[in-house]
């Protein structure tokens, strides 16, 4: 995967068309499930479908059972489970088109933080992330209409996955990609669960299908999606890659019409369009290297 760039920028793209059409079960599991619960359940499962993989690549056990891989999977279940967690609450106190928009500011956040990193991008790389930017407003249906609370919630979510993201691409250099994803899953499923029993009324859903949809999202969005994420972050550069998952939103945007039927319209069109630019230019070939410390990635 390393020297192919096209693997990696496809994977990226994969991932984030799973991260989409993963929000018809976690949409509908939320009818039944409180949310830090539904994050529960769903983590847990994910990690849970690992097991089998892990197995398969006969991993060491140096390489599974040690204490500084525990605590990097800690520190990214932690960061997981925040921005999961702020990202769901959200969705129950702002309009979903807030949520979407505002979500997606990690596509800025991530260069921004990288600085402290001397993670450097040139203007047209810049200019890639401010045009997905524009263009999830426009798919949203993002109104400028400021919701507070909620919209505050969104916006935290957003900070934590940047970080997350950068995190993955810290520790994925010194450890094996799938006990981090194993670990980091079990660490956010006990994170949220915690939470549930504390703040929340029950960590059970009301109806018997919401098993059915955290499995369904634990498998398919946390056990392949989010463990590919690490995998391809171990050769990928953290904006780039933030831009393309920012695709999920229009893949989420193709599920919310098939399933249901939410009408894209001409903005939501020219906004996914501008998300599509945005990616090209953020994939925009470079005279010269980043940074001589690419977060790791020379």
């Amino acid at each position: 995967m390393k020297s192919s760039p096209f693997l990696i920028n496809s994977t990226l793209v994969f991932v984030a068309l799973l991260w989409g059409f993963g929000f018809v079960p976690q949409r509908l599991g939320l009818e039944t499930f409180e949310p830090m619960a539904f994050n529960a359940w769903r983590f847990f499962f994910g990690a849970i479908t690992l097991i089998p993989v892990i197995y398969f690549f006969r991993l060491k056990s140096s390489e599974i059972f040690n204490q500084k891989i525990l605590v990097a999977g800690l520190i990214l279940g932690c960061l997981l489970s925040a921005a999961a967690g702020f990202q769901q609450i959200s969705l129950g106190l702002t309009k979903l088109a807030n949520v979407a928009f505002i979500t997606g500011f990690y596509v800025i956040f991530v260069p921004v933080f990288g600085l402290f990193f001397k993670h450097h991008y040139t203007f047209i790389t810049w200019t890639g992330g401010g045009l997905a930017l524009i263009g999830l407003a426009l798919l949203s249906g993002f109104q400028g209409e400021i919701l507070f609370r909620g919209d505050s919630f969104a916006l935290l979510g957003a900070f934590f996955w940047a970080l997350h993201l950068l995190a993955i691409t810290f520790f994925v250099k010194q450890y094996n990609q799938y006990a981090l994803a194993f670990y980091q899953f079990i660490f956010c499923a006990i994170i949220s669960l915690v939470i549930s029993l504390l703040f929340e009324s029950d960590y059970l859903p009301t109806d018997s299908s919401g098993f059915v949809w955290a499995l369904l999202n634990g498998v398919i969005v946390v056990g392949v999606a989010y463990t590919l994420q690490i995998v391809v972050l171990k050769y990928s550069d953290p904006f780039s890659a933030s831009v393309i998952f920012s695709l999920e939103s229009v893949f989420g945007a193709i599920v919310g019409y098939w399933f249901f039927s939410e009408v894209l319209g001409f903005y939501g069109l020219v906004g996914a369009g501008l998300m599509l630019v945005g990616c090209l230019f953020a994939q925009w070939p470079e005279k010269q290297p980043l940074s001589s410390n690419k977060l790791g990635l020379d």
